[in-house]
């Protein structure tokens, strides 16, 4: 009796154990500190699937423990629509669902008056320790084996912040008749759509007609009260970035293997963005318009169907410290042709770009009609395979000057960069790091980074454990 008693008890502690183990393992899946290391990345594959359609008018949170689906085009809308995105949660692309006879899915639209709370860093964790299983994730559903552009459809924002169009203009790439409201703009320059932060957006971007698209983040209309910090854009279909009017201010962006602008500004963008990289790839496809190419590192238009000057919201954003870069090697004739210009100011948009770095494109900078009163290049290291600027004289910013400029074949030493060549995109093998300068330029009186391009080569590389290079 003792014997079989001792046995029992020995049988049942086994069994407590296992059980123990088996609850701590699934705990660690679905209910981990996502901002501390864990001992191996999480497999979104084996977490549970919830789906999200239609018109969301409340307040929604999404958490890390689980795979969230964007059936079709799903909105949040209304000022008691608020979506709350935890550290770690990966949002990706549903269903298709047919609108007016176009198919669309995986696209995310916060109306104006909602918000998003997509804080993938909350606790301002420095990058040097900060938790890659943190990072917020929008993209195609990791089922995917070979992801391609546009198989997620996109991210856009949409303010009550000044625009120079009126305020019933509806953002582009949405289709006819939409369940909610998605016009942009409005007086509120302080407008506060929410946060994005520690944020990638992966494989987005849609064709709904010519001229109508869906970009990897849109922003339309949106104010200067809401944060946009450390966002990612890789291979997007359309532009990475695009900003329709609005004030909102952003930092540290990176625009990775993009088939058309890294960044599109319109309609009387006024805001400020500093630290931001844009990388071309060799590789992918880039757009092209009557035949020829129209990929650019920058594009910047006032009003993009015309030349006319708005009398009031120029576009003229405040750029500094971009690091923008296409090709290893370019001329006439050659792959570079893929490409337009890395910086194109037209139609009477204005420009302020200092500190930064544009090369790897046939034509460097092209100025068409721009807005040169108020508009300021300066402090800028610019290369051009075949031209640095166009035109060669004439029609510049008011203020030009202090800018180092280079055409031809491009030195791996011109650029002052630590990877030399090896700055310039490579899909399997790139590394970041690659874009640090090696020495500080001269500085330009402390109204922004005293270096050229987008890492301070004495500080912290900011692009280190939550970005995504190599896929």
């Amino acid at each position: 009796m003792k014997t079989k008693n001792l046995n029992l008890i020995v049988l049942l502690a086994v069994l407590a154990t296992f059980a123990l183990q088996s609850c701590k393992k699934d705990g660690a899946l679905r209910t981990g500190d996502f901002n501390k290391s864990s001992k191996a990345p999480i497999d979104y594959n084996l977490l549970p699937k919830v789906h999200l359609a239609g018109v969301y008018t409340g307040s929604r949170t999404l958490s890390p423990d689980t795979l969230y689906l964007l059936d079709g085009v799903v909105y949040f809308s209304g000022s008691n629509a608020k979506l709350h995105i935890k550290a770690g949660t990966h949002v990706v692309t549903g269903n298709a669902v047919t609108y007016a006879g176009r198919s669309l899915k995986g696209v995310l639209v916060i109306a104006k008056n909602a918000q998003i709370f997509a804080d993938g860093n909350r606790s301002n964790v420095a990058e040097s320790s900060y938790n890659p299983d943190s990072t917020i994730v929008f993209g195609p559903d990791p089922a995917l084996a070979s992801p391609t552009p546009g198989d997620f459809g996109g991210v856009i924002l949409l303010g009550n912040a000044p625009t120079n169009q009126p305020t019933s203009t509806v953002i582009e790439g949405i289709p006819t008749s939409p369940p909610a409201d998605v016009t942009y703009g409005g007086s509120s320059a302080g407008d506060n759509s929410g946060v994005l932060r520690f944020a990638r957006i992966e494989y987005a971007g849609f064709l709904l007609s010519t001229d109508n698209e869906i970009n990897g983040l849109t922003l339309g209309g949106v104010g200067s009260g809401t944060t946009l910090s450390h966002i990612q854009v890789s291979f997007s279909n359309d532009d990475s970035f695009e900003f329709f009017g609005g004030t909102v201010n952003a930092d540290h962006l990176i625009a990775l293997g993009g088939i058309d602008d890294d960044f599109d500004f319109d309609f009387g963008y006024s805001g400020t963005i500093q630290y931001a990289i844009a990388l071309k790839n060799r590789d992918g496809n880039h757009t092209t318009s009557g035949g020829v190419s129209d990929a650019n590192g920058i594009e910047s238009d006032n009003n993009p169907t015309s030349d006319t000057t708005s009398t009031s919201f120029i576009t003229r954003p405040a750029l500094s410290n971009f690091t923008i870069l296409g090709y290893s090697t370019g001329g006439t004739g050659t792959e570079a042709d893929e490409l337009e210009n890395g910086v194109h100011i037209r139609r009477k948009s204005g420009v302020n770009l200092q500190n930064s770095i544009v090369a790897g494109y046939n034509n460097g900078i092209r100025f068409e009609n721009i807005k040169q009163a108020g508009s300021a290049l300066q402090f800028n290291l610019v290369h051009g395979y075949v031209t640095t600027y166009l035109p060669a004289t004439g029609g510049r910013p008011a203020t030009f000057a202090n800018n180092q400029a280079f055409t031809g074949s491009l030195s791996p030493d011109y650029l002052g960069l630590a990877g030399g060549s090896a700055a310039f995109y490579a899909n399997g093998s790139y590394d970041p790091a690659n874009l640090t300068p090696v020495a500080s330029p001269s500085t330009d009186g402390g109204t922004s980074g005293s270096y050229n391009g987008a890492i301070d080569p004495s500080g912290a590389i900011w692009t280190d454990n939550w970005t995504k290079f190599n896929f």
